[in-house]
């Protein structure tokens, strides 16, 4: 027998990554899943982030971003960027990472510990509730150059990528 309980969304896995935002000089870190693919062409994704974070007027100010993507072993890394405000701790300085210029966007740097970032132009912004959604235009793709194909894309090595689901971090094996 099916019972109806209330409607959330935290069951369904999403795809961890570190969003970066600001500046070179004043960067942040956002942790979200709350991110997807929109579209292929243009090539587009989705990162819908609380108004009430720090990451928020940082991404609406510039109109830019970076997804980097995370591996398995930057777990702690992820832990600390979802639980620390950018208000309070620098958390480039506190966890040792590189903020780097991320052509051609103008502003929001790239983490140069990451092997794969999307950098990010934002097209259209949606206000959806507790969160708005940011539709961004992928510009550039920055990777490790052993990580080109020869299709010009990246290997995007799913074994080792973090995922969200029912409030907690999993790896593709742990969910097999």
């Amino acid at each position: 027998m099916k019972v109806t309980i209330p409607p959330y969304v935290h069951s369904y896995p999403a795809p961890v990554i570190l969003i970066g935002c600001g500046t070179v000089d004043n960067p942040n870190i956002i942790t979200c899943s709350w991110f997807g693919t929109v579209c292929s062409e243009p090539p587009m994704v989705s990162v819908s982030i609380r108004q009430s974070r720090h990451s928020f007027p940082l991404v609406k100010e510039t109109g830019e971003f970076t997804a980097n993507i995370p591996r398995v072993s930057d777990l702690e890394k992820v832990e600390f960027c979802g639980y620390k405000s950018g208000r309070s701790v620098n958390k480039f300085k506190e966890l040792k990472l590189t903020p780097l210029s991320c052509p051609p966007l103008d502003s929001a740097p790239m983490i140069e510990e990451c092997s794969l970032i999307l950098a990010c132009k934002v097209k259209h912004e949606i206000p959806l509730g507790s969160h708005n959604m940011f539709i961004a235009e992928v510009v550039a793709v920055h990777c490790e150059e052993d990580m080109v194909r020869r299709t010009k894309t990246a290997v995007p090595f799913p074994e080792e990528q973090l995922i969200y689901l029912d409030k907690r971090y999993w790896t593709p094996k742990l969910l097999k």
